[in-house]
């Protein structure tokens, strides 16, 4: 297995600059600030995105989520405006990269995708498709979509979006879609990875010389705070 990397969910609702700092501590490398995870996680007020950066100081590795409401993935043009007005928030505030998806017709948004991609890239930020991908009808065409538009990361569970599966169970999925991505992409695996299963899941999965990276929220949480004992517990068990 290879040095496969750490990122982990903060949701900012709570002690931001305590929860970052355990993720930072426990050698986390990258961080995905979120506010409100009771909705799945949307975009973070801007006083959490700068108490982020500065617990996650040195590393270039904050990534903020803008998503500017719960529920579906298909965005009126206001809302898309209010992600804009979210990614020029983040350049503002340090962010190092920025999280979105959008969804029409059952199939990635191409012209709001392309629109906000262009938006990051053009302030050198990293872009990183969430679980909207989970939601279309097509995983491999939307995949080579995010391909050609130069999204550089990519979360996913490899299962239905609101389908209450994890990770575990979208192993077949998650193996082609490694296999079809070729280091074109990154793939973040995300829903569900907890210290229990994180082995199992990996040695399943095509993890030599691959762009991988483990990503879990609730699975390093104790008493509702990030906890840097598990965090570094999960970064030592994605090591050759």
């Amino acid at each position: 297995m290879n040095n496969i990397k750490v990122e982990i969910c903060i949701n900012s609702d709570t002690n931001v600059k305590q929860s970052v700092t355990a993720a930072y501590l426990g050698g986390a490398n990258t961080i995905e600030l979120c506010g409100r995870m009771n909705l799945d996680g949307l975009t973070p007020l801007p006083t959490d995105i700068a108490s982020a950066r500065e617990a996650f100081a040195d590393r270039p590795g904050l990534m903020v989520m803008i998503r500017p409401r719960g529920g579906d993935f298909c965005y009126s043009r206001a809302e898309v405006a209010e992600m804009e007005m979210g990614i020029e928030t983040a350049v503002s505030l340090g962010a190092d990269g920025v999280v979105f998806g959008a969804i029409h017709n059952n199939s990635l948004n191409l012209k709001t995708m392309r629109r906000l991609t262009h938006l990051a890239h053009k302030h050198n930020l990293t872009t990183t498709c969430h679980r909207a991908f989970d939601a279309v009808g097509n995983p491999s065409e939307a995949l080579d979509t995010l391909i050609d538009l130069g999204i550089n990361r990519l979360l996913t569970s490899g299962t239905a979006w609101g389908s209450q599966q994890s990770v575990v169970d979208g192993i077949p999925h998650l193996t082609h879609l490694i296999q079809q991505a070729d280091n074109r992409i990154e793939i973040i695996l995300g829903g569900g990875i907890h210290l229990d299963n994180v082995l199992e899941i990996l040695t399943q999965l095509p993890t030599k010389d691959r762009l991988l990276t483990v990503h879990t929220y609730s699975g390093v949480l104790r008493d509702g705070m990030t906890d840097k004992t598990a965090v570094s517990q999960l970064v030592a068990f994605t090591k050759p």
